[in-house]
């Protein structure tokens, strides 16, 4: 879509300019009152500002909670089908979609991209298939700041700037992967394998996969502070999740005459009991069944069948639990006479693994502990999503005054200065934060508000996202690193790679900068004229968009003509909208141009009061 077209700001005319005079004229009242209210600000008593510093981080830490439970109670609603998505793919657009419903699902793109490393480490799905799954996760986790800009809704202003700097997030997301994911498509196609960024990352793979072992990234701050309370209404098991996403483990029969007679190589102890039973090893058919059958009879083990299990899901295995995994799993040992080998490599054979998994992962609930347990996953995760929802809210109200309080008083210039730092020190900081806080939902959901307040400028926000997208890469590589296979570092350099990329395209170059800029800046004053645009838009980009490719995709699968047609409609139907939209002057329906310039204008001089900048 042409956004160009409906964001251009013509000069004012006379008549406007000398209308604005008469504004200013009659706000000049209201204004001697906000100075006011500045002055107070500015002569608060240090026992004021000491309690509203202890009310700003008392807000600060609800807030926090809220996110923390918001993403948990998503977990526990949506962890069943999230990984099921990512195994169901096989096509770009199919996983793409699915990146993006998954991470909406669990609120966290960490989480989402740990599962897609996991699944590639277990050989679950390729690299290849991986990359647009990464790619729809990075558009996933913007849902959570989207939503935070929803608590700006009784200032049409502070919604305006706060909507802006969320969606800035969303937009660059959007850009970069319609730039890198047509490129990975159309390469890979002609190649055979995949595009720049898969051979990029490949490359970088092959020079690390030498190197030592890295340790554990050290635990999240903010998880720590956070998840004592949380884990008061709700405490999910993430292994349980993880193994979930594995997917259950296949049954194998052994090999040609000891499909039957699989029990263990008859030692010199039991051969006198064979004698007995009148059956050889070398007979096999009925009589190594019965054999079988009488000793499964008396407690012996069942190895009619066996199970090779990944590494990977072993690890989950024994995490959700260690007595359990003990006393219930049965090595194969030489249980399985043929194939001599049963298993791969890196996998575990045991007998008894798929009772196992029907037990202790089909049939056991994500919620393992708080007031919530009762409740079951799904009333669980309702009512953990309301006190998330609550919390959010109040702490959100509660951040913005005390902000307010603090910074809009003696420390306004300081946060002036501020708005005017380098754009590649705002990139460091957003990056160096979430490293930090090992989440980049929390990172830009925390800059929300301040963006709403008008003390981070929309100019600003972008680097700080920026920053924090690629911050958000490093829990899933040094995952990796730690398990040092060579699918798992390439599948998490993908992800690292994908963001430096589109960085370089949409970030250094000013005029590239303003694409996303504007975008955001537009969604953010249609959202001042129309209050429900931030929930029609969550709605429509994170939830019907993918969830429409989602199915055309399957119909593709299913019939490659009924794909076709549908496709078509599709493309035509968003052409003829996308003509009356921009060459009809369909956008200034919505929005005429003098009320996008009003708005434009409004939110530039309140910005400007804002930071004294006049």
């Amino acid at each position: 879509m042409d956004l160009a077209s409906c964001t251009t700001r013509n000069r004012p005319t006379p008549e406007a300019h000398r209308a604005d005079i008469a504004a200013e004229g009659k706000d000049e009242t209201a204004q001697g009152t906000e100075a006011a209210k500045s002055s107070d600000n500015e002569n608060m008593s240090w026992g004021m500002i000491a309690l509203t510093v202890l009310a700003l981080f008392a807000s600060l830490y609800v807030f926090l909670l809220g996110l923390q439970m918001l993403g948990d109670g998503f977990k526990c609603l949506g962890g069943r089908g999230a990984g099921g998505m990512f195994t169901a793919v096989e096509n770009p657009i199919a996983g793409l979609m699915a990146g993006v419903l998954a991470t909406v699902l669990v609120q966290s793109s960490s989480t989402s991209t740990s599962i897609v490393v996991g699944l590639v480490g277990a050989d679950q799905i390729t690299v290849k298939t991986g990359i647009p799954i990464i790619m729809g996760a990075n558009i996933g986790t913007s849902v959570t700041n989207t939503i935070v800009s929803m608590g700006h809704l009784g200032d049409r202003l502070e919604l305006q700037r706060a909507f802006a700097g969320a969606t800035v997030h969303d937009m660059f997301n959007y850009l970069t992967v319609l730039t890198l994911l047509p490129i990975e498509i159309i390469i890979g196609a002609i190649q055979g394998e995949g595009g720049v960024l898969y051979w990029l990352t490949k490359a970088i793979t092959d020079g690390i996969i030498g190197s030592d072992k890295a340790g554990e990234l050290f635990p999240s701050p903010i998880k720590s502070i956070t998840s004592p309370v949380a884990k008061l209404f709700i405490s999910n098991d993430k292994y349980v999740i993880s193994a979930l996403s594995l997917g259950a483990p296949a049954a194998n029969t052994p090999n040609a005459t000891n499909a039957s007679l699989c029990t263990r190589r008859l030692t010199e102890t039991h051969a006198e009991d064979d004698a007995t039973e009148g059956v050889e090893e070398t007979q096999g058919g009925e009589g190594a069944r019965a054999l079988l059958s009488r000793r499964m009879a008396s407690g012996g083990q069942d190895c009619s069948k066996f199970y090779c299990v990944s590494k990977e899901l072993d690890k989950n295995f024994k995490k959700i639990s260690s007595k359990a995994y003990e006393k219930s799993l049965t090595k194969c040992g030489d249980y399985v006479l043929e194939p001599a080998k049963p298993c791969g490599r890196d996998e575990k054979c045991y007998l008894d693994a798929g009772k196992y998994y029907a037990k202790y992962v089909d049939d056991r609930a994500i919620i393992k502990g708080g007031i919530l347990e009762g409740a079951g996953d799904i009333g669980g995760g309702i009512i953990t999503l309301i006190f998330a929802l609550l919390f959010l809210t109040l702490g959100l109200f509660c951040l913005t005054k005390c902000l307010k309080a603090l910074f809009m008083g003696r420390a306004k210039r300081v946060i002036a200065k501020t708005a005017y730092m380098n754009d590649y020190l705002a990139l460091l900081i957003g990056l160096g934060i979430t490293i930090v806080v090992q989440s980049s939902s929390v990172t830009t959901s925390a800059l929300t508000p301040f963006c709403g307040m008008g003390l981070i400028l929309l100019e600003k926000m972008l680097p700080l996202t920026l920053g924090a997208n690629i911050g958000t890469t490093v829990t899933a590589l040094i995952a990796a690193l730690t398990k040092m296979t060579a699918n798992t570092i390439h599948i998490a350099l993908c992800h690292l790679f994908f963001n430096i990329i589109g960085i370089l395209i949409w970030f250094p170059v000013p005029i590239m900068r303003q694409v996303p800029l504007a975008a955001a800046r537009l969604l953010g004053l249609y959202a001042s004229f129309y209050r429900a645009t931030p929930a029609c838009y969550i709605l429509l980009a994170f939830v019907v968009a993918p969830a429409l490719l989602l199915g055309l995709s399957a119909l593709f699968d299913a019939s490659v003509a009924g794909g076709v047609v549908v496709l078509l409609l599709l493309l035509g139907a968003l052409g003829g909208f996308e003509f009356w939209w921009v060459w009809l002057g369909g956008c200034y329906r919505l929005l005429s141009k003098e009320a996008r310039e009003t708005g434009a204008e409004e939110a530039e001089k309140d910005q400007r009061e804002i930071l004294d900048c006049d």
